[in-house]
């Protein structure tokens, strides 16, 4: 009897739990933005909360674009928790950044109004190697489908015309960043306009 009272409990327990999660989902799919950035900071990295994130991140998206652009950028580096299927290895997509990195993803589905800023959040980060520099290389890779190319120039383009040699420097290193997923087909042209980006 009590064996089955505790397996009752536990249902129960859950139960509450799940219904309380998908109130709370659902209201987030109106919050203001300080509600949101909120939820984000104390959210945690359970699977429970994974689908709250990714409503969290939606929410932000369908916000104005001068409101939804630069607080995208500000969590480029923040991963998403694992949902149950994936913490036992079990992924739908590729362990890719647009699927792993929500603010990829979105910004992606903004398209190319969110390039200025991709490019600025590059030349700002002191983090090369970190991964808010990598997926804003890889998003704008996204929003150019693949073009390896024109994501390299453009990456010049805006560092021949900026005034600080560090962001210079960081413009250019993620031009060789960009380089890594150029395919067989486009790798001379690649390699053409990463040295016009070194020699600039």
């Amino acid at each position: 009897m009590r064996a089955s009272m505790k397996v009752m409990l536990l249902v129960a327990v859950f139960l509450l739990s799940t219904l309380s999660v998908g109130q709370e989902c659902e209201a987030l799919k109106t919050s203001s933005v300080e509600k949101l950035t909120e939820y984000l900071q104390h959210a945690g990295d359970s699977a429970e909360v994974a689908p709250c994130v990714q409503v969290t991140f939606h929410r932000m998206a369908v916000l104005p674009s001068e409101q939804a652009i630069p607080l995208l950028i500000t969590y480029l580096g923040y991963k998403r928790p694992l949902n149950e299927s994936e913490r036992n290895g079990f992924f739908m997509h590729a362990k890719a950044p647009d699927v792993l990195y929500p603010a990829v993803q979105e910004l992606f589905v903004i398209g190319s109004p969110a390039e200025p800023a991709l490019i600025g959040c590059i030349a700002k980060n002191k983090d090369n190697a970190g991964p808010e520099s990598k997926n804003a290389v890889y998003t704008l890779l996204l929003i150019r489908h693949g073009d390896v190319v024109s994501v390299i120039q453009e990456l010049h383009k805006a560092s021949v015309s900026s005034t600080s040699d560090e962001a210079r420097d960081r413009l250019q290193a993620a031009a060789r960043e960009a380089m890594k997923w150029c395919d067989d087909r486009a790798h001379t042209q690649c390699e053409d306009a990463l040295k016009a980006s070194d020699s600039g």
